[in-house]
């Protein structure tokens, strides 16, 4: 990739977005671009180095598989977010992977030595950084404080209403959103089993907070499901 285009890239992306000119080209010097498909996947384990990854466009499943070879869905990443073998004693990625879900992805990419070096050298990507995982771990927090004080419906609202402030639209109709997940992986992400969330999501249709299909998801008013 030009160092052009790796430069307009990284100016944009919020965690870089007020480094200096010389700083970014820094950044263009060492990092590495790759473009993905959809249903690509990238297992951390396999990985020879360390790596921290910047998702610059797209969509990217976060999963692990359990003992008994079934996939629990971790996280759905969207442009912007950063994913990889993060440790600093705070996250450990190493048995999860990533799956594309988008058309098509592009991805910065450092080595974890290489990463770490960048931030000695410039203090505010290092605060930066630290903000970003910050959101990530209250982000968690906020999922476990679900699992604990919420029934899986209230999870299942909570996890419509958040999807639609992140991604939806608005439209005459409502908020759209764009559907691309089954019943089986939203159940996954709200700690449930597909048909519980089949007959919740069958539930919240009849009372009209929401209508339902497999390529998009109509919210009329997102504080019903508050």
């Amino acid at each position: 990739m030009q160092r052009e285009i790796k430069y307009w890239y990284l100016r944009n992306y919020d965690l870089f977005s007020n480094l200096t000119k010389e700083q970014i080209n820094d950044l263009c010097g060492i990092s590495k671009f790759v473009r993905m498909k959809k249903g690509h996947t990238i297992y951390f384990a396999s990985d020879e180095v360390k790596r921290v990854y910047f998702l610059i466009n797209g969509k990217i499943k976060i999963s692990e598989m359990d003992q008994s070879g079934n996939e629990m869905i971790k996280d759905i990443l969207l442009t912007g977010d950063l994913f990889g073998e993060i440790s600093f004693n705070m996250l450990t990625l190493s048995h999860e992977y990533a799956e594309i879900l988008s058309s098509e992805v592009i991805l910065c990419t450092f080595t974890m030595d290489e990463f770490e070096e960048l931030m000695h050298k410039h203090p505010m990507l290092c605060l930066n950084f630290t903000k970003k995982i910050g959101d990530k771990l209250r982000k968690l927090e906020h999922r476990h404080a679900n699992l604990v004080f919420k029934d899986v419906k209230e999870r299942l609202k909570d996890f419509l209403k958040m999807w639609a402030i992140n991604e939806g639209k608005d439209t005459p109709e409502g908020v759209l959103i764009k559907n691309y997940l089954t019943h089986n992986e939203i159940a996954s992400l709200i700690s449930s089993s597909r048909q519980t969330v089949t007959t919740i999501i069958n539930e919240l249709k009849e009372e009209g907070a929401l209508s339902y299909s497999r390529s998009q998801i109509v919210i009329p008013n997102i504080a019903v499901l508050s």
